[in-house]
């Protein structure tokens, strides 16, 4: 007879099944307990990834096109609003701008049917140099998960449609300079003035003559290089049968100095609710500033 009967044998391997189970079912009771804070965190990451996604489309959308219509502003009814400034010469949007119009028309229920329903949002626009604020819409940051993106951008005050700088310089005599254009349309006519500005190191006005053609010639009289001067509307193309159409106005300048004097030209194009007082040099040119956009789960 054997150290255990026959019949015993079995007892043995199932002790030793038993005992081999034990480790097993504390590890899959381990792995239990933890599946559901497991499938939170997948469902975390992931529900932030789009969070994450929505924020950088947005902004990208913002900075990068002018909007569809690329005239949204003045229109009221975008498609999809763009912030950038539209090159209207070469009918393509410049990114890493920011149109001051534009921005003024960004509502904050233009954003919110933009990234839609699913979350709150705030964006700011300050100013790089002074750390004012030029624009911010939406909520107070308050919640979980919320997603920043930040991007530094160009803004002006006031746009530029058409600029002569370095180029007209005393030689003595009167001379042309280079012809160029820039578009209105009914619509922008309604919403725009249009001004002269000069930067002037020792040209006299009586020396500078600005033609405009639509189809006709216009003379715009100077009375001053030292403040603006507004163009009459009725020198620019429009059409009110077709008020988004735009048509190019042609800009002739001749102008003359002693040598060692120069001066830079800008037609620029501003809101009717904007001043005459902050129509300047100082305005027109473009600075850096920095949008941060934050979005967040309601």
């Amino acid at each position: 007879m054997g150290i255990m009967d026959s019949d015993s044998l079995g007892f043995a391997l199932s002790l030793d099944i038993l005992l081999a189970l034990i480790p097993i079912t504390l590890m899959l009771g381990m792995v239990t307990s933890d599946m559901d804070n497991i499938m939170f965190q997948m469902q975390d990451t992931i529900f932030r990834g789009s969070t994450e996604r929505v924020a950088a489309d947005t902004v990208n959308t913002l900075l990068t096109t002018s909007g569809q219509p690329v005239n949204w502003e003045t229109t009221g009814t975008p498609i999809v609003p763009g912030l950038a400034q539209y090159d209207s010469t070469k009918g393509v949007p410049i990114p890493g701008t920011i149109d001051s119009s534009k921005l003024a028309a960004l509502t904050p229920s233009l954003l919110q049917n933009m990234i839609g329903s699913d979350y709150n949002y705030n964006m700011t626009v300050t100013s790089l140099e002074d750390s004012s604020t030029i624009s911010s819409l939406g909520s107070n940051l308050n919640g979980k998960d919320i997603v920043r993106i930040q991007k530094d951008a160009l803004y002006s005050k006031i746009q530029v449609v058409y600029s002569i700088i370095g180029q007209i310089r005393g030689s003595g005599s009167i001379r042309p300079y280079p012809t160029g254009t820039f578009p209105t349309s009914y619509n922008y006519l309604q919403t725009y003035n249009y001004w002269i500005v000069v930067n002037n190191s020792g040209y006299d006005p009586s020396n500078v003559t600005i033609k405009i053609t639509n189809n006709v010639t216009n003379t715009v009289i100077l009375t001053s290089l030292s403040t603006p001067t507004q163009i009459n509307s009725n020198y620019l193309q429009s059409k009110q049968t077709s008020p988004n159409q735009f048509f190019n106005n042609t800009i002739t300048v001749n102008a003359g100095a002693p040598p060692g004097n120069s001066m830079d030209l800008y037609i620029v194009q501003v809101p009717k609710s904007v001043s005459q007082n902050d129509i300047n040099i100082n305005n027109i040119m473009p600075k850096a500033c920095k949008l941060e956009f934050y979005l967040w789960p309601k």
